[in-house]
C-alpha cells in the first residue's frame, strides 16, 4: 500500500547534520511515510552518511547526482516525481524535527480537507544545535494555538513576508503541487516564497503555533550568497510580490499602501540610484510610489486599529518597517 506521506530530503554538502536530520524523520510518532533522499553531488562525505540508511524500510529511494544542479528546486521536483504519498514534507537536510511534527500537521490536514498546507513554527539553532531564538511569525501567539486562514487572507500576509520561511516546517498536499505555478524554479533567491504563494492559493492555510521544527543557521547554507547581491534579491522579491498581489485582488487602498511601503524601503536600500530607478521602471505598480503613497502606508500602519473595521487592510498589521 502507498504511504500517506512522502518525505523528501534534498541534500547538498550537509554531512555534519545529515544523521541528526534523517534520524529525526525516522523517529516521528507518525510512521506511515516513505523517505526519498537526494544528494546533489556533495563534495563532503554526505553520500557515506546517506548509504547507511539504504536498507531502512522507510527509505524508498536514494538518488545521488553525478553533477551538481545548482538548484534546490530541481531536487524538490525530482523527489516529488518519485513520491507515492498524498502529502509531501520537504525535510531540508540541515534541519531537525521534533517527534510530533508529522502527527500534528497530518492530523490537521486530515481534519480540514479544504486546506492545501499546514505549517508549524521553528526554533532557530546554530551549527552546533544551540538555540538562537524562538522564532515567531505572528505576535502574540500561544503554544497549541491554531489559526486557519482562507487563501486570500493568508496571501495578504505573504505580501509582507514569507511566513513559511523554512520548508521543513510545512506539509502540503501532493495534488496541490501538481497544479502549482512552476515559475518558482526560475528564481535564485526567493523561489520558496513564490512556491508557497502558489500552494496557499489552492486552499486554506493551517498555522500551528507549536515549535516543531529546528531551523539551522550556518555558513554552509545555500542562501548565504543572497545577502551580497541586493539588486537581484530585490528583483526576485518584486516579481514574487507582483505575483502574490495578482492572486489577492487588492483594493485601491491596499495597492497604495503596498506601493508606499515598498517605495519607502527602496529609498533606503543599499544599492546605486541607477539600480533603484531600474526597479521603479520595471515595477511601477510596486516601486514608483510618491509621497502620498508613503503617507497612506504610514497612516494605515499606525491607525490600523481603527481602519481595520472599515477597510480590508488586515495585512497592514504585519508591517514592521
Amino acid at each position: 500500500m502507498s504511504p500517506t506521506v512522502s518525505v523528501i530530503i534534498p541534500n547538498y554538502n550537509h554531512a555534519p547534520y545529515l544523521k541528526e536530520r534523517i534520524d529525526s524523520v525516522l523517529n516521528q510518532t507518525y510512521q506511515d511515510f516513505e523517505v526519498i533522499i537526494l544528494d546533489d553531488c556533495s563534495p563532503d562525505n554526505s553520500v557515506e552518511v546517506i548509504e547507511q540508511y539504504r536498507s531502512n524500510p522507510h527509505v524508498s529511494h536514494i538518488l545521488i547526482n553525478e553533477q551538481n544542479t545548482r538548484n534546490t528546486f530541481i531536487q524538490w521536483e525530482r523527489g516529488i516525481s518519485m513520491a507515492k504519498g498524498r502529502y509531501i514534507w520537504i525535510a531540508e537536510s540541515d534541519d531537525v524535527a521534533e517527534p510530533q511534527l508529522l502527527e500534528t500537521l497530518i492530523g490537521q490536514l486530515e481534519q480540514h480537507p479544504d486546506a492545501s498546507v499546514a505549517f508549524c513554527h521553528s526554533r532557530l539553532i546554530d551549527a552546533d544545535g544551540a538555540l538562537l531564538s524562538e522564532q515567531n511569525t505572528k505576535n502574540p501567539a500561544q503554544p497549541g494555538q491554531i489559526t486557519i486562514d482562507d487563501s486570500c487572507t493568508f496571501l495578504r500576509h505573504l505580501l509582507i513576508f514569507n511566513y513559511i520561511y523554512n520548508a521543513s516546517m510545512a506539509v502540503f498536499r501532493r495534488d496541490v503541487y501538481d497544479r502549482a505555478n512552476p515559475d518558482y524554479k526560475q528564481f535564485r533567491y526567493c523561489g520558496d516564497w513564490h512556491f508557497w504563494a502558489s500552494v496557499c492559493a489552492a486552499g486554506r492555510v493551517i498555522e500551528v503555533y507549536d515549535m516543531l521544527s529546528r531551523f539551522r543557521q550556518h555558513q554552509r547554507k545555500v542562501t548565504e550568497d543572497s545577502k551580497k547581491d541586493v539588486f537581484h534579491v530585490w528583483n526576485d522579491e518584486m516579481k514574487t510580490i507582483r505575483y502574490i498581489a495578482s492572486l489577492c485582488k487588492l483594493t485601491t487602498l491596499e495597492q497604495r499602501c503596498l506601493k508606499g511601503r515598498l517605495s519607502k524601503r527602496l529609498r533606503r536600500a543599499d544599492m546605486t540610484e541607477e539600480e533603484r530607478q531600474q526597479l521603479r521602471n520595471d515595477y511601477p505598480a510596486l516601486c514608483s510610489g510618491n509621497t502620498f503613497d508613503i503617507i497612506c502606508y504610514e497612516l494605515g500602519k499606525n491607525l490600523f486599529g481603527f481602519l481595520r473595521h472599515r477597510w480590508n487592510i488586515a495585512f497592514l498589521s504585519n508591517f514592521s518597517s
